[in-house]
């Protein structure tokens, strides 16, 4: 594979990120460490912004250190198929400023949440449609991605760090 300029990894990184549905975030406190799979949109940067309840592990964790890993990837069956994205940074909670534009953006994404919303079908779903306009909405702001993909080859890697608010390729 010929070499990728600083442009052509972000538009894969961003392709990637607006192509599937769920990160994993992993998170510590002082004990331990916690992984939770939680649906999210994505912004140009490279924001990633997810909904999750102040009472769950990981947000508590989060509010203790912001500092996170992710992972995003599809599930596969043999290893020259894997393809996924590891990246770090750290994690807040939207200012309540930007809160409707962004739920308005997660709605548009999962067209099922504006059915669910508007008609709870069963008593799940109203519990659901009554806590979203006060669930807590997070951004994680990365610092770093890793692009692996082993369609390419074995172990391909292809890395992103954040200096001085710029995007440059590891080497």
């Amino acid at each position: 594979m010929k070499s990728e300029s600083l442009q052509d990894i972000i538009l894969r990184v961003q392709e990637f990120l607006s192509n599937h549905n769920t990160v994993s975030i992993a998170s510590k406190d002082n004990e331990s460490v916690w992984a939770a799979t939680v649906f999210y949109i994505a912004d140009s940067e490279m924001n990633l912004y997810f909904l999750s309840s102040d009472k769950t592990q990981h947000i508590g964790n989060i509010q203790t250190d912001e500092n996170v890993a992710i992972t995003v990837y599809k599930d596969v069956e043999d290893w020259q198929s894997i393809q996924g994205l590891q990246g770090s940074g750290q994690v807040s909670e939207v200012r309540s400023s930007d809160r409707d534009k962004i739920l308005a953006d997660y709605i548009k994404k999962y067209t099922f949440l504006d059915e669910l919303l508007q008609n709870p079908k069963d008593d799940q779903e109203k519990k659901i449609a009554e806590q979203f306009s006060s669930i807590g909405l997070y951004v994680y702001k990365p610092n770093f991605f890793r692009i692996i993909d082993n369609s390419i080859s074995f172990g391909f890697k292809q890395e992103l760090v954040l200096k001085d608010d710029s995007w440059a390729i590891k080497s």
